[in-house]
């Protein structure tokens, strides 16, 4: 919608100038060869430049500047285009209009400083619409941070974990007191340690670890839970809490009471990339009654507001296993 904006106003604006004089000797003069004459040396001048109003706009710009910061390969990258136009242009004026060699090359100034200030003019629209969506993107960040402060953790897991736990007050007491010790751990960790972008690496699979254990809790003998956390967690930090949907809907669906089910819980790291899977038998539940959509959503716009471009998220049924893969780009 922006850029097509931008393309209108810039077309319209190129037109305004192309035609101003021709249409002055025109309507001025009555002078249709002269008008014409003009409207060609207005276009010989011009569409160059427009051209590389487009280069800086649609691709120098946003490459060079906002993405790599190159501010030296952007002016080189510049500088060969202008030559480039240059060169060209005086070749058509030459064998074309002036065969005159020492006046084809005389207006240099004046082409240098219009290409200048195309150049700024790209700058100063592209760094506008920058702020604009830079902003836009502030307040998406905002919602869903504040919806996903709202989910941090489920109230049906504290629930569940609450009475999991009461129950084995008198059943295993010493155990009771270690997955009370757990879910403190886990309340500390979501209530005060998240309150920053990103966490460290090591922080979150502790939390994870704790996290499952609880969730075991509610799975009978003929659930298996596999946890494989090989990672390099030395310098590594992610947005918080950011697997928890994905290990909490692994245990509202891929378990159950009657048939033998399990879940596989792996992260793993490399140099490049951090890689985590979920794996759980299938047992669908109700989504409008689980809100694993939600969570799922959720998930889904943290991503693509922090990681945007440098991630890649699955989930689904693959031979009667649901899997879910997300591949972040460290």
């Amino acid at each position: 919608m922006k850029k097509n904006s931008i393309l209108i106003f810039t077309t319209v604006g190129t037109l305004l100038m192309l035609l101003y004089q021709p249409l002055w000797d025109f309507f001025s003069n009555h002078d249709i060869e002269s008008a014409i004459q003009n409207l060609g040396w207005a276009t010989l001048f011009f569409l160059p430049f427009l051209a590389v109003y487009f280069l800086n706009h649609f691709w120098l710009i946003p490459k060079y500047i906002f993405k790599e910061k190159n501010t030296k390969k952007f002016w080189g990258i510049n500088l060969i285009v202008f030559l480039c136009f240059y060169v060209i242009k005086v070749a058509i004026i030459y064998f074309f209009v002036n065969h005159d060699f020492a006046e084809t090359f005389g207006p240099l100034l004046p082409n240098v400083m219009f290409f200048f200030m195309i150049i700024g003019t790209a700058l100063g629209i592209s760094y506008y619409f920058k702020s604009v969506e830079d902003l836009e993107k502030e307040k998406e960040n905002q919602k869903a941070e504040l919806q996903w402060l709202k989910n941090q953790l489920n109230p049906h897991f504290l629930f569940n974990t609450m009475n999991n736990i009461s129950a084995q007050i008198y059943t295993n007491p010493d155990e009771a007191q270690e997955n009370l010790s757990r879910l403190s751990a886990v309340l500390r960790y979501a209530l005060y340690e998240t309150q920053v972008e990103k966490v460290p690496l090591e922080g979150e699979i502790e939390f994870m670890e704790d996290y499952i254990s609880l969730m075991k809790l509610r799975c009978s003998e003929k659930t298996t839970v596999t946890v494989d956390f090989d990672c390099k967690t030395s310098g590594v930090k992610i947005l918080p809490l950011l697997y928890v949907s994905l290990i909490e809907n692994a245990f509202k669906h891929g378990i159950s009471n009657k048939e033998e089910s399990f879940i596989k819980v792996s992260l793993k790291n490399s140099a490049e990339n951090l890689d985590f899977t979920v794996e759980n038998s299938n047992f669908p539940k109700n989504e409008n009654r689980s809100g694993s959509g939600i969570g799922l959503e959720n998930l889904k716009r943290r991503l693509e507001l922090a990681y945007d471009g440098n991630y890649k998220f699955s989930s689904g049924v693959i031979d009667g296993i649901y899997i879910s893969k997300l591949i972040i780009k460290l």
